[in-house]
């Protein structure tokens, strides 16, 4: 029992925690700067598509045909009853 009690499985290499903290303190000198370039580009590519969908959108607004225009339609193709009755039950 008294050799489990002494053994460790996990050790750390020789000198390691004697240069730990000069090897901490050089981490933010090594740090390098982010290049915000192709971030800033890619944001104002969004905001450019964003505006010019949304005017195309407001500008081509859809109208729809009135109900005499769509009766005046089924008219003039020659659209049976039969027809009519099948589309809207099917």
């Amino acid at each position: 029992m008294s050799e489990m009690k002494n053994y460790f499985p996990y050790s750390s290499p020789e000198g390691y925690f004697e240069s730990l903290q000069e090897r901490l303190s050089e981490i933010p000198a090594r740090r390098q700067r982010i290049n915000w370039v192709p971030y800033l580009a890619l944001a104002a590519t969004f905001l450019i598509l964003l505006a010019v969908g949304t005017t195309v959108l407001t500008r081509t607004t859809r109208t729809w045909p009135s109900e005499d225009e769509v009766i005046e339609y089924l008219i003039e193709s020659g659209t049976t009853l039969a027809q009519l009755e099948d589309a809207v039950n099917y």
